[in-house]
């Protein structure tokens, strides 16, 4: 039955895999922003901060889980490396995943409910590691539709798990339980049945596999767990120095950046197979004015944004998240406009990996987190919440200049060539 839902004869048509792209876009992306509403609404704004700061570790611990292995994956169509390979290499980055989570709680001194929820955070987000990898076996298979409608399904039962155990308990712990817990019954369930139609699970380790898959995936590996970290820097920071009600109050302010990451997403994704035709073709002219043309788009999105945000934003927000962010108009402006730029480096990233130069996307990234290291801890210490806003703009403001000289330095030099 199982199989039937999820693997309809007709299901891989490119309009029916557009539409479940989209939708399970949507969901996944609007995931976190749903979940955060309904803590701070429901709980309140300390219960907000707290499952803000374990989720935006989860996230970046995850990256070890996912070591940036799926594009690597659903690209080989060839198999030089076997299902069974990809499934021992999971292993090992879950497993190595679980491990820096010890490390980060043990490191971060965390201690009673925050300890509680992160760890169970990061034991979901290990399910989401795993699940990634199913996913991207359909997809290498070219099912991507299957895929999409499993994101979908799965997503929505844990999120239905995660406020039927809210509502009834009104207990934040049990809660983020039943978001792994749904999960991971959802993945032994969907998933388990479903790879059986693509070869079914297999463990196969060689050595010189593994170490060939890691060194291959380790630059892109790199790359997002120094994003990550740049992305959440200032909610580390803003937990390290002030109180979980500030972080909730920080966390429903930055949650508005997902409007433009979103309406920008939507409009970058389908971008990429023209850029890589113009880029192939040669036609350097093109290629830049498509990139240009979206700079200008990302522009317009933002200023429609950041408008709606200083006239409407704050009391909508405060609305919806039960917290009062009265005072903090120009904080939201602010993180609005790190959204914009956001979706800028996205932009250029996209671009520089087209050329084939994702090795120079690393050194941006390493320029960018280390700056951030420096100046987010004395800037949230010095201005708390607006110090927070201030940090997250400039860091992405930094990447967004930084791959942009990395993309005008090789465009002009494939020009020339």
């Amino acid at each position: 039955m199982i199989t039937r839902i999820f693997m309809p004869p007709d299901g891989g048509t490119m309009k029916k895999t557009y539409f479940w792209t989209v939708l399970a876009g949507m969901l996944y992306a609007g995931s976190s922003f749903v979940m955060s509403l309904g803590v701070s609404n429901i709980l309140g704004a300390a219960a907000a901060g707290i499952f803000a700061i374990a989720m935006s570790i989860g996230n970046q611990l995850v990256t070890i889980g996912y070591y940036n292995m799926r594009t690597f994956q659903v690209s080989d169509v060839l198999e030089k490396y076997s299902f069974g390979d990809y499934c021992v290499s999971r292993l090992i980055t879950t497993a190595a995943m679980a491990a820096a989570g010890v490390i980060w709680i043990s490191a971060g001194g965390y201690r009673g409910e925050k300890m509680a929820a992160i760890a169970l955070m990061i034991g979901f987000k290990m399910c989401e590691s795993v699940s990634d990898l199913l996913e991207g076996r359909y997809q290498q298979k070219n099912r991507y539709d299957v895929s999409c409608r499993a994101v979908f399904v799965k997503t929505a039962l844990y999120l239905a798990g995660f406020a039927a155990v809210m509502l009834v308990t009104r207990n934040l712990l049990l809660s983020v339980a039943a978001l792994g817990i749904v999960y991971l019954i959802s993945v032994v369930v969907i998933d388990g049945t479903l790879i059986s139609a693509f070869g079914g699970l297999k463990l196969h380790f060689s050595w010189e596999k593994q170490k060939s898959l890691m060194i291959s995936c380790l630059p892109l590996f790199v790359n997002s767990f120094l994003t990550a970290y740049v992305i959440h820097a200032s909610k580390y920071a803003i937990d390290r120095y002030y109180s979980n009600e500030y972080l909730g109050m920080f966390n429903t302010l930055y949650m508005m950046a997902f409007v433009v990451n979103l309406f920008s997403g939507f409009v970058l994704k389908p971008l990429i197979t023209p850029l890589s035709v113009k880029y192939n073709d040669g036609d350097y002219r093109a290629f830049s004015g498509i990139i240009r043309r979206q700079l200008l788009i990302i522009g317009g999105i933002t200023f429609i944004c950041v408008a709606g945000a200083y006239v409407l934003g704050i009391p909508v927000m405060s609305w919806l998240s039960g917290i009062d962010l009265d005072g903090h108009r120009t904080a939201l402006c602010i993180i609005l406009a790190g959204g914009a730029f956001t979706a800028v480096y996205q932009l250029l990233q996209y671009a520089i990996v087209i050329m084939r130069q994702q090795f120079a996307c690393l050194l941006g990234c390493a320029v960018t987190a280390g700056l951030t290291f420096v100046f987010t801890p004395v800037l949230v210490k010095r201005y708390a919440i607006m110090g927070g806003a201030v940090s997250y703009l400039c860091s992405m403001a930094l990447m967004s200049l930084a791959f942009l000289v990395i993309f005008i330095y090789y465009l002009m030099k494939e020009s020339r060539d």
